[in-house]
């Protein structure tokens, strides 16, 4: 398939000048970019610069469109893809002439990675992507809608995830922000471009939650601004919002606190509205097992009866059989849960009986019963997507970058996996470019040659799967695997630690891996053996939305493994010992000591090729 790229390098040989050009001098001997390319880079100048003689030769429709608004962010993404390009390119291009074995696209003689043909198909995607950005901020296109299930609502396939660009959590150790003269000009200024944006795109559903610190605040002020200044109406926008319950929940002070949500927003009702975090059968038992008279569900039914709720639904991070158990209620319209390409749900991959893995079966269950199917942060719980490694952009190019081929793979999900539409996907949007990427995805999402390529993609991941992994273990390593609602002495994430084993050796997305199992490391490190399994799971507001505990190399797992097959339950440590190894920090590390220091370097292939996250966001700032 890559044999459809021009042989004379066109892209590549432009950019490679262009580069060399701006290179910062730091290792002169290198032929192309040294600059940093992550989201704290000291090097967006360089990079701002690349982007614009790149696009001023291939482009130059776009660089008039972000010259005219000063639009430093969609440059520093450009520029980034740009060089990181090239840089895989130049160093297997190095590795070669120090005599050393290239990386390679499968664990066998298979297709070298990074050579200066894959490059030039990368670039000239860029390219095209540029093109259709260009006309999209021009005219904007709307993208495609579909029925939300027995809402009944006419659903964006893409919606705006408001949990990025609020100046605040309100919590931990940041600056609490509760009244508008608190907010900096900018940063609210910045939610109104976001929403002035995705509405444009025809990205009309806009989803938040009283968790996300000031976020409603800043929303209802930017929803005033734009009614007032008649850019949009109420009717034109769905509006999805979400509370949280405790231990201390009552239906009155649950219904109570949703009024309050209503209020901060400035409407009159949501168009959606969701339990947010059911994680737990505590969580469960809460809204349906207090009597009659006390369910916290009623709350919601009541809150639906008077107009001010339309739709009810639930968003969860919890084990798939509370999950499935919720959906069973008939009671919610919809569910907002993780289902991802890399293996069903971030926390529940590898929950389930002996015939499914992860969410995949709660995905078949809620279509079955014509819930509303809307899948939460497929970009960054979905495999920081934003931050691929150079292994998940070499499978997916040509043809599209890893985060096109995500959606991709949820919009056609029924098309591939023979079941289980799904309706929409959230993007949690710090800024107005973090929009861009899935609304060209989206809006080309049904042509025929976007279909072939993802086809071409899917089909070129699988077989590596086959090839790494093995037939075998790709289809039954999840057989018998507990997570930590199944592993009583000691919580043990079990199935979600295996697949990230699998994560990492097909895709290669070590600091995702790393990332998701540091939740792990902590909750251990808090974990008290002398309380009881419930005691230390609820020790911690953060636990049932990350739940589990790591690996320990001094626990025997057989009781834990008692329901895996034997042919398994070797490979399931080694899996298990490998992440930890990997994924702990340095001074974890022990289990590396018998090695030399150079067999334990990250390879090439596994390291992040870029980050499309073009600064910190307001959230972090504080």
């Amino acid at each position: 398939q890559r044999s459809i790229i021009m042989a004379d390098n066109t892209y590549f040989s432009a950019a490679a000048d262009i580069v060399i050009r701006h290179e910062n001098q730091k290792c002169p001997k290198r032929r192309f970019s040294t600059f940093d390319l992550s989201n704290v880079s000291c090097d967006n100048g360089s990079i701002v610069a690349v982007a614009t003689d790149f696009l001023a030769k291939f482009c130059p429709d776009l660089l008039e469109i972000l010259a005219r608004n000063d639009d430093r962010d969609r440059l520093i993404k450009i520029g980034r893809t740009v060089n990181s390009s090239l840089r895989y390119c130049e160093e297997v291009s190095s590795r070669e002439t120090e005599g050393v074995s290239p990386p390679r696209s499968n664990g066998t003689e298979g297709e070298e990675i990074g050579n200066e043909v894959e490059a030039d198909g990368a670039l000239r995607r860029l390219v095209k992507e540029c093109q259709m950005l260009a006309k999209i901020l021009t005219k904007p296109t709307k993208v495609p809608t579909t029925r939300f299930g027995r809402t009944e609502i006419d659903m964006p396939i893409v919606n705006v995830g408001c949990m990025r660009f609020q100046q605040s959590w309100n919590r931990g150790g940041g600056v609490p922000v509760k009244s508008a003269d608190q907010l900096a000009k900018d940063c609210q200024s910045n939610v109104v471009d976001i929403l002035k944006h995705a509405i444009n795109c025809g990205v009309t559903h806009i989803e938040t939650a009283q968790m996300y610190g000031c976020s409603e605040l800043q929303i209802g002020l930017a929803l005033k601004q734009l009614f007032d200044e008649g850019f949009c109406r109420r009717d034109d926008l769905i509006i999805q919002t979400k509370g949280a319950v405790g231990s201390g929940t009552t239906k009155t002070s649950y219904k109570s606190s949703i009024l309050e949500q209503l209020h901060g927003l400035g409407l009159e009702y949501v168009d959606l509205f969701a339990v947010h975090g059911l994680n737990t059968q505590d969580t469960y038992d809460l809204l349906f097992e207090q009597g009659e008279g006390n369910n916290l569900i009623e709350a919601l039914q009541e809150l639906r009866a008077e107009g001010r709720v339309k739709n009810v639904g639930f968003s969860t991070h919890g084990p798939a059989h509370v999950i499935k158990k919720a959906i069973e209620t008939d009671s919610f319209d919809y569910v907002n849960l993780h289902y991802h390409f890399m293996g069903g749900g971030y926390t529940s991959a590898g929950d389930g009986d002996h015939t499914f893995e992860g969410n995949q079966e709660n995905v078949r269950l809620a279509r079955e019963r014509d819930m509303g199917l809307f899948i939460i942060s497929p970009f960054d719980k979905g495999g920081r997507l934003y931050a691929p490694s150079h292994l998940l952009r070499h499978l997916t190019l040509p043809q599209m970058e890893p985060l096109e081929y995500g959606c991709m793979w949820l919009w056609h999900h029924h098309d591939h996996a023979g079941f289980g539409r799904v309706h929409t996907i959230g993007v949690g949007a710090a800024r107005p470019s973090d929009l861009d990427q899935a609304v060209i995805a989206a809006i080309s999402s049904e042509t025929q040659e976007s279909k072939q390529s993802f086809g071409v993609v899917l089909k070129r991941i699988e077989e590596r799967k086959r090839q790494i992994l093995g037939e075998k273990w790709t289809k039954n390593w999840h057989l018998g695997l507990p997570n930590y609602s199944q592993c009583v002495f000691g919580g043990f994430q079990i199935g979600n630690i295996v697949w990230l084993f699998n994560c990492v050796q097909v895709y290669g997305v070590l600091d995702f891996a790393k990332e998701r199992y540091a939740t792990l490391l902590l909750n251990a490190s808090n974990w008290d053996m002398k309380k009881t399994w419930k005691e230390n799971v609820f020790s911690s507001p953060a636990f049932a939305w990350m739940p589990g505990t790591c690996y320990d190399e001094n626990h025997d797992y057989s009781e834990e493994l008692k329901d895996v097959p034997e042919e398994n339950k070797l490979r399931v440590l080694e899996a298990m010992k490998f992440v930890h190894q990997w994924c702990s920090p340095e001074n974890h590390r022990s289990n590396f000591e018998e090695k030399k220091q150079e067999d334990i370097d990250v390879p090439l292939e596994w390291q992040q090729a870029y980050d499309m996250r073009p600064n910190v966001a307001w959230p972090e700032r504080s």
